[in-house]
């Protein structure tokens, strides 16, 4: 027997890579609007580039875990 497509899973991912991107997206263009922050073109990899997408990166993800405590979102889109 194969085991069942984990559609739940697939969704969650998606849903929570959503989010991150959303929000990483929204904070570059707030740094590039108020401090000129420029994450970078990635094709040129540089450390102050890299620190810069890891702040973006690192904001994001926090938003989201503190988005997710105030149960503004859901942590999950599908339940087990």
């Amino acid at each position: 027997m194969s085991t069942p497509y984990p559609t739940k899973n697939v969704v969650n991912t998606v849903y929570h890579s959503a989010i991150i991107t959303g929000l990483a997206v929204g904070y570059s263009m707030i740094g590039k609007k108020m401090i000129k922050l420029s994450v970078g073109d990635p094709a040129r990899p540089d450390l102050t580039k890299f620190i810069k997408l890891s702040i973006v990166i690192t904001l994001s993800l926090f938003t989201k875990d503190c988005l997710v405590s105030h149960k503004f979102i859901p942590e999950d889109i599908l339940k087990t």
